[in-house]
């Protein structure tokens, strides 16, 4: 008998969380004249479902705190919401929606201009987390005297995540790597014309043709909007695999470190060898004998981990992603942990997000 009840138990747990799903609609807004009507379907014939929606803006900013609101679906029915970001959300400005709930459930949307003559816009799906992408590419795009293309993401991590955009032209030579961005928690990066410095300086490379390519420390959505200087019709473009690795191109990764502080040494393991930009590091610290201090600073004296204690028997983790190449040193913060305080410092190397070099640890 209670063998069965934990059955029973187990397939009513099951049973509720089967379809639990997320979807994201990734550009959404409530801005001048554009506007964006979201449709969710409850396709169930036998319960009224509940959709949390949370409003993720724009500003690559951390929208992990940002509050939800619940949207009641009755079975076998559509919901529908017109402008969506001010009738759901009571706000207005561009930004992502993340859809939740413990059942089934699908979620369509489209932005579009409300103009005098009729309405012009595009069609955008809903997308689950599976087609979120570390490596992904934008094709058919146009930045020129008849075009001009907006890229956008939004990070589906609940973490920091670095993105490094590669820009090719219409001879599909890569005419341009932009600086890793960091996009913290559920971030988004709002539609932004490619060719300005946010990504990428092009110069005078011939875009008329052109793709990009990103890679991810976690999975992002990516999107393009190709525009017709002329009419304003625009073009959804979302990002296909790229499943492609160059020789001597080293994606972002996410790499561990434990780091252990006794008098008077700093000692990591495994070695910091092989950093690269856009690398997320974590460090796990250990005190020891004594009460003794950790920081981790840049080329550039950036902080990337600010100066904290740590008292003996106890443990710390502190994560940073790397922005820059270079020396990066670390030391203890503690200036009366004895009289070898200053042998308590080191450096490591971190090198370009691609190329042959191979950085490793300096003293």
């Amino acid at each position: 008998m209670r063998r069965t009840a934990l059955i029973v138990v187990s397939l009513l747990i099951f049973a509720s969380n089967a379809f639990a799903k997320d979807e994201y609609v990734s550009i959404t807004g409530t801005v001048n004249n554009f506007r964006t009507d979201v449709r969710i379907l409850n396709p169930s014939f036998e319960k009224d479902i509940v959709v949390n929606a949370t409003f993720l803006p724009v500003g690559n900013v951390d929208n992990n705190a940002r509050q939800s609101v619940a949207i009641n679906i009755p079975k076998r029915q559509q919901k529908v919401l017109d402008d969506v970001v001010t009738a759901l959300f009571n706000t207005t400005g561009l930004g992502a929606i993340r859809f939740s709930s413990a059942d089934d459930f699908e979620v369509t949307s489209r932005i579009y201009a409300a103009l005098a003559s009729g309405t012009l816009g595009q069609f955008a799906p809903g997308l689950e987390p599976g087609a979120a992408r570390t490596k992904g590419a934008l094709l058919q795009l146009r930045s020129n005297a008849s075009f001009r293309t907006n890229i956008g993401a939004v990070n589906a991590a609940n973490a920091n995540t670095t993105v490094i955009w590669r820009l090719y032209d219409k001879n599909n030579a890569i005419v341009a790597t932009g600086s890793p961005i960091v996009m913290p928690a559920y971030a988004v990066i709002g539609p932004t014309n490619m060719a300005t410095t946010f990504f990428f300086n092009p110069g005078t490379a011939d875009l008329s043709d052109a793709w990009v390519s990103y890679t991810a420390t976690n999975p992002i959505f990516a999107y393009a909007s190709v525009i017709d200087n002329v009419t304003t019709d625009p073009t959804l473009i979302l990002a296909a695999p790229d499943t492609g690795t160059a020789s001597g191109t080293t994606s972002p990764t996410a790499k561990t470190f434990d780091v252990t502080l006794r008098s008077f040494s700093i000692a990591f393991s495994p070695e910091p060898v092989g950093l690269k930009v856009g690398d997320t590091v974590t460090v796990h610290i250990h005190g020891n004998d004594t009460t003794h201090g950790f920081s981790v600073v840049s080329p550039t004296n950036k902080i990337l981990v600010e100066g904290f204690f740590i008292n003996p028997g106890t443990n710390a983790d502190r994560s940073f992603t790397i922005t820059e190449e270079g020396t990066f040193t670390y030391f203890c913060v503690n200036p009366v942990c004895g009289e070898g305080h200053g042998n308590m410092v080191g450096t490591f190397k971190v090198g370009a997000a691609t190329g042959d070099d191979d950085p490793g640890r300096g003293y």
